[in-house]
Order: structure tokens, then sequence, then C-alpha cells
């Protein structure tokens, strides 16, 4: 359960190792020891709200969905084990997870570099623009039925109701949100396999320059080698 929207009891957190350094993630790594160390339970209080304050900026956010990517993908590796099997998919939680999260995000991003490349086999523009816009949809279909499953929630609930009623036309652009989020999920999974666990990590202005440097050093050598 992610920090900001989980309560724990005193004597449940005292059975456990309390924070590890070793992870980004600590909060859902408490979760985990609650469960299959201290042998605790984790249930889900469906009428509780939580009032949180929105990223400000493009950069927090940024660094923010890294975290918590790199996060998930190491208290995965800790409690996971050797049960990261596809037979594993519908008896742990915690491997339907991670497919879900991370097979189906390499999916939405592959998809865009295949439809370039069909291109080049001679595939109608039109017929690929018409599938984009079917996938669009689809994605909008999904957004929607999640606003009307949160509307039904919150029936006893009017303020709360009313408010969230005025933000339908984020089903719109969130396809598109998450569509940009699954690259800077992708990047983080990049991250996670070349970088130390940190919670200060770079930016986006810092990151972009640091590929910038990167891609003009080695565009020089290629070009230093074809003079040679």
């Amino acid at each position: 359960m992610s920090g900001a929207f989980s309560g724990f009891r005193k004597d449940a957190l005292m059975k456990t190792f309390m924070y590890d350094v070793s992870t980004v993630g600590e909060d859902i790594d408490i979760t985990f020891q609650v469960r299959d160390k201290a042998k605790g339970k984790v249930i889900l209080c469906a009428d509780a709200f939580f009032f949180v304050d929105p990223i400000e900026s493009w950069n927090k956010l940024y660094t923010q969905r890294q975290r918590w990517q790199r996060g998930q993908i190491e208290v995965s590796q800790k409690y996971s084990g050797n049960r990261l099997g596809l037979k594993s998919f519908f008896s742990n939680f915690l491997v339907r997870r991670l497919i879900i999260d991370h097979t189906f995000m390499f999916l939405k991003t592959i998809w865009l570099f295949a439809s370039i490349a069909l291109l080049f086999l001679n595939y109608s523009p039109l017929l690929l623009l018409l599938s984009y816009v079917a996938i669009y949809l689809l994605y909008v279909f999904m957004s929607t039925m999640v606003f009307v499953n949160v509307n039904m929630m919150l029936k006893k609930f009017s303020d709360e109701r009313t408010f969230y009623f005025s933000l339908f036309d984020c089903v719109f652009w969130m396809p598109i949100y998450n569509f940009i989020l699954s690259w800077v999920r992708l990047i983080g999974v990049i991250n996670t396999e070349y970088l130390s666990a940190k919670w200060a990590t770079k930016n986006y202005h810092e990151e972009f320059k640091t590929v910038g440097t990167i891609v003009k050093q080695d565009f020089i050598k290629i070009k230093g080698g074809r003079k040679k």
C-alpha cells in the first residue's frame, strides 16, 4: 500500500524490521513486512477519504513516478523470490501486478516504434491512424468505467461526488496522460538497472541535459571515426 493512503497500527509496526534503506519504496516494503513477516492483515477501508496535495510541476512528477516504479521493482524482487513465472500469474498477486504493470507497459511503448516500422512496409498511414483512434477510444471506455465505479462508491458522499463528477473531462485526457507516464516509468526501469537506489534522482531537465551530452559525445566519436 502507498504510504500516503495507509494507516498502520503501532503494535503491527513493532513486529517488523521498520524502514529498509535498500529500497526507495519503504511504504510498500512495510506493507509486505506486516503481511509476510509479521503475519498480519492488510485490508481495504472502503469508506476512508484521503486528501493529498497534487504534484505542482512536471519535474516533480517525473522524479516521483520513477521513484514509485523503482520502489515497486525493488520490493517485488525482495519478496517474490523465484516465483516470477507465468504459472504464478493466477496464484500470486505480486507476480500478477508485475506482469500487468511492466509487461503491458512495454507493449504501449513498443507499439509506437512498431507503427513507424509498418509505414516502411507499405502499410496504409490511414489504417495506422484509425488503429490509434480505436486504441484511444478503448482507453477512454476503460477510464469511463472507472469514473462510473467511483461515482457509485461516492453515492453516500454528495459533496465529494459532485466534485468528482465535475472532473468528467479527465476521462478523455487520462489515456494520453498514462501513455506519457509509460515512458517515464520505462526510464525508471532502465535507471533501476544502472543507478544505485536513492531518494533524490535527476529531474527531467537534468536527465535530458545528460542524454544530450552523451548523444553529442557519441556523435563526435562517430564523426572522428569516419575521418580516420
